[in-house]
């Protein structure tokens, strides 16, 4: 067995559309996650994701990000926020709401 997988986003196993926006998830290693997210302008938690949450009025996943492209801003519960912009590797905590900020589309690598 090789040492190495290799997978590609243009071949994700799964995509995931949203109102404003795709998530494309591909799986390495030992079935770890990861995604590709490119959201749109109007993006935001609360309209494409709290739907899903399960009643979750704020984001229960951590996150390890890294920005491609845009600005993408964040809110967490304890009301600390910060703004994330391309080139930015972020690790986020569990009671978080997001949105896109302006007019260019945010692109995240997320694992």
């Amino acid at each position: 067995m090789a040492g190495i997988d290799r997978k590609r986003f243009d071949g994700a196993e799964s995509v995931f559309e949203l109102k404003h926006g795709r998530m494309y998830e591909v799986t390495v290693g030992d079935g770890e996650p990861v995604w590709l997210s490119e959201y749109e302008p109007g993006w935001n938690w609360d309209e494409d994701f709290e739907p899903y949450a399960e009643g979750a009025k704020s984001c229960p996943m951590t996150h390890r990000e890294y920005v491609l492209g845009g600005t993408i801003r964040y809110l967490m519960d304890d009301g600390s926020e910060t703004v994330a912009r391309a080139g930015d590797v972020l690790f986020i905590r569990p009671g978080h709401r997001a949105w896109v900020v302006g007019d260019e589309q945010c692109v995240l690598l997320d694992w």
